[in-house]
């Protein structure tokens, strides 16, 4: 049976942190800028309390939650790090549960050394196999085997035991610099989801201001991710189709 992902009391819930190559906050901003989505509300923790964001003289915290319609998305533009990383999770669980989330969907990125931009891949990994019914009517190559580690693992752990089903999406990416030529195929990834074009000619034109504003936040990142050395080789996932 279809997940009715259109549907308009289908509630998702999309997430997008800080993370190999920025793909998640790279491609969900856009999506919540072509979607004219609304902010609605903040994910408070005391952790974040030391970062305040001004836009149009209004004052926002670093980790924000985004609604239209049945669609939702939250976005953090700070790193999640080990210690705040369990604490995130269980606010967005807490926050899918109280407004009857079907679905949420996290943004993510996947280091490939070789990556081809003619031919980059957004494996998908489900914590309900209800789910691999999303990835196969969407072409999205299963993420069958690897290793997750960091505070990603941390979030993956609440989430596989949230009741909420979620699906992370791992597009291909070069892991130390931002990467918005990959960021672009979630961006096309989400839309084939949704089932609504988002035009990404205002995104491309954008490419190279993007890399160069985003340069010190992947720094930040990189730090939490792998503070000590450069990440270790996870082996390719084994896909299907």
């Amino acid at each position: 049976q279809s997940i009715p992902t259109t549907s308009p009391s289908f509630r998702m819930l999309f997430v997008g942190i800080p993370g190999p190559g920025l793909i998640g906050i790279l491609s969900l901003t856009y999506v919540i800028h072509s979607l004219k989505m609304e902010i609605v509300g903040e994910i408070e923790h005391s952790d974040l309390s030391n970062i305040i964001f001004i836009d149009n003289g209004e004052l926002y915290g670093p980790a924000r939650i985004y609604k239209k319609n049945s669609l939702y998305a939250v976005i953090s533009d700070v790193p999640i790090d080990y210690a705040l990383a369990g604490d995130f999770t269980e606010s967005i669980i807490d926050f899918a549960k109280k407004n009857k989330i079907n679905m949420i969907i996290v943004l993510s990125g996947i280091h490939a050394a070789d990556r081809n931009l003619a031919n980059l891949k957004t494996y998908g990994l489900v914590t309900d196999e209800k789910l691999d019914k999303v990835l196969y009517e969407n072409e999205i190559p299963k993420f069958l085997s690897g290793m997750i580690a960091g505070p990603d693992a941390t979030i993956l752990t609440k989430l596989k035991n949230s009741p909420v089903p979620t699906i992370v999406l791992y597009t291909e990416c070069n892991f130390f610099f931002p990467d918005p030529e990959a960021a672009i195929h979630t961006i096309n990834t989400v839309s084939r989801i949704l089932k609504i074009e988002i035009n990404i000619t205002e995104f491309k034109k954008q490419i190279d201001f993007l890399r160069l504003r985003g340069r010190q936040l992947m720094e930040d990142t990189l730090t939490i991710l792998n503070p000590e050395k450069a990440p270790a080789a996870v082996p390719s996932p084994q896909i299907y189709m």
